[in-house]
């Protein structure tokens, strides 16, 4: 992922809003989608399942890969873990991991803020809601390292995915005979998944709930960090933090393109024909920066009303996580700048690494210098 891609974005979006791409391992032909109203409509359009023609994967597909009605029928089994009222009573144990979290480099007056707070938190939340104890639960570093191996490195390391696999499987087994008030217990209890199905819900649970949020954590720190006066009014209270927020992930959205699409018809998006079996890439960040949508979208605005921005999706597959997302976003900076005023970036922001895996970005490292704090 290179640095800047929205002047990429904007350049399709005016010119060739329904993109064809190359990729050989496409069942037919792929499509990129640039413009948010042909966006939003795709990503409700039935006719565009989520579910691969063919799946090489021997695995079961996770919930984003499914369609209606068995991805309606498990989504209902999760969803009362991410309502407004679940995720609330996260909140202390939230602001409990982001103060410890400061506590291990504070008094440095150094830290890598990726490396060292915006990593470990989303796994770490991640955890809490899964009902593991510290204990049971694989370093941040390890979580990561494994799941970006078994989902993106081509060809897949098979290793790690196995790896990851196991450290699954002991989770599962772990809640199997530690049963609690949590999401795998609500799952094993329903009887409604195969022990295979089970493993690949945690998996995916885990790696939805920390990549995304470990990209959004650092770039929202980046652009507070190179906006002092709009960060000041966010933390003294002045702007709404749901607000704030919305607008961004509609700016800097940490998944740069939705999970596939494939046609299940011949059908039509924008002037271009799609046909049946082809592939559609469904582009948030081009579309969040749409400005038939959003004026001056290139600008962070945050007294800007930013909905509908499709960060999170629209239709059926609409991130379940918006509202842990949300609480974890204000717990983190409220803390980290609360604690450590002065923070200030070691590097120009120009140079900053972006990356991480395909389709998402945040940066790599956050270097940061502040006033070391007693203990």
């Amino acid at each position: 992922m290179t640095a800047d891609p929205y002047p990429g974005y904007a350049w399709l979006r005016e010119h060739d809003p329904v993109c064809p791409v190359d990729d050989p391992h496409a069942p037919g032909r792929m499509w990129l989608v640039t413009r948010y109203d042909d966006v939003r409509a795709c990503l409700a359009d039935r006719r565009l399942g989520s579910g691969a023609p063919v799946n090489p994967d021997p695995h079961p597909p996770g919930l984003s890969r499914l369609d209606d009605p068995r991805h309606a029928g498990l989504r209902r089994l999760v969803a009362p873990a991410f309502t407004p009222a679940a995720v609330s009573r996260l909140r202390d144990r939230t602001a409990r991991t982001c103060a410890r979290a400061v506590d291990s480099f504070a008094g440095r007056g150094r830290a890598d803020l990726v490396a060292e707070y915006t990593r470990e938190i989303p796994v770490a939340v991640v955890h809490d809601l899964l009902g593991v104890p510290e204990a049971e639960r694989a370093p941040a570093a390890d979580v990561l390292d494994m799941w970006y191996r078994a989902k993106f490195q081509q060809p897949r390391d098979e290793a790690k995915l196995a790896e990851m696999l196991g450290y699954v499987r002991k989770l599962v087994a772990y809640k199997r005979s530690h049963p609690g008030d949590d999401l795998p217990t609500r799952l094993i209890e329903s009887g409604a998944l195969t022990g295979d199905e089970l493993e690949v819900m945690v998996m995916t649970l885990i790696g939805a709930g920390h990549i995304t949020t470990i990209q959004f954590l650092g770039t929202t720190v980046l652009r507070l960090l190179d906006h002092p006066v709009r960060r000041a009014a966010l933390l003294g209270g002045d702007i709404d933090w749901s607000q704030a927020i919305n607008e961004l992930l509609r700016l800097d959205p940490p998944d740069h393109v939705a999970e596939y699409r494939y046609a299940g018809e011949d059908l039509t998006i924008g002037d271009a024909r799609v046909a049946e079996g082809d592939t559609v890439l469904l582009s948030l960040a081009a579309a969040n920066r749409d400005p038939n949508r959003f004026p001056d979208p290139d600008a962070l605005d945050l007294t800007r009303d930013a909905r509908p921005h499709l960060a999170f999706g629209h239709g059926a597959h609409t991130c379940l996580g918006s509202h842990l997302v949300k609480l974890e976003t204000e717990i983190a900076i409220t803390t980290l700048f609360g604690r450590l005023p002065d923070l200030t970036l070691d590097i120009p922001s120009s140079e900053v690494d972006w990356g991480y895996a395909p389709t998402f970005r945040g940066p790599r490292a956050l270097p940061v210098t502040f006033t070391p704090l007693s203990r």
